[in-house]
């Protein structure tokens, strides 16, 4: 996202806390031994992928702001990325054991998230798990400015994300809010 691009240093210096961490930790620690991770919206890798990499899986990260993905390459220069919006990246059919997306779907817009949960979906092999961040109500807004910049969120409601998933083969096993106000979805994917 350009906006992104716009405040990556910021965005850098202010995302180095603990939230998202003992989910990943979570799922990284159910994962086989060298596991493939797709990291979507992996901006500058810290402090997700870092958890990944630790805990021994081989991640991909893909992002569309090139000024968060040089710090991303700068923090982990081993770690392959791609450069462009996940609805439209080129992902190999089920190459991937896990896929995440934290603080990344609800920028999307409805039809963009859906384009991007079916291209996660077909990366995904049987029984991998799909975790991502986004709102639990149905709706757009303009969300406060991070930085000066404004944002737009767009989310479906719990439900909403439950019929989305089963449509492209995903299954929702559980939500959860956690204190800064981040819910979860934790799904897996069908044979």
């Amino acid at each position: 996202m350009h906006e992104y691009d716009l405040i990556a240093d910021w965005y850098a210096a202010h995302r180095a806390g603990p939230m998202g961490v003992p989910e990943v930790t979570a799922l990284a620690a159910s994962l086989p031994p060298g596991a493939r991770v797709l990291d979507v919206g992996c901006g500058t890798g810290l402090p997700l992928t870092r958890v990944l990499l630790e805990h021994g899986c081989h991640v991909v990260g893909v992002d569309s702001s090139r000024e968060l993905l040089a710090r991303f390459q700068a923090n982990f220069p081993h770690v392959p990325v791609v450069c462009a919006p996940i609805q439209s990246t080129a992902l190999q059919e089920r190459a991937f054991d896990a896929a995440i997306s934290w603080g990344v779907l609800f920028h999307l817009r409805h039809e963009e998230q859906e384009q991007a949960i079916a291209h996660i979906a077909r990366a995904l092999r049987p029984g991998a798990p799909f975790l991502f961040t986004s709102g639990d109500a149905h709706g757009s807004t303009e969300g406060a400015p991070m930085n000066g910049v404004p944002f737009r969120y767009h989310s479906y409601s719990a439900d909403g994300y439950r019929d989305l998933l089963r449509a492209h083969g995903l299954t929702l096993e559980a939500t959860h809010q956690d204190p800064g106000g981040n819910v979860y979805y934790l799904s897996r994917k069908t044979g």
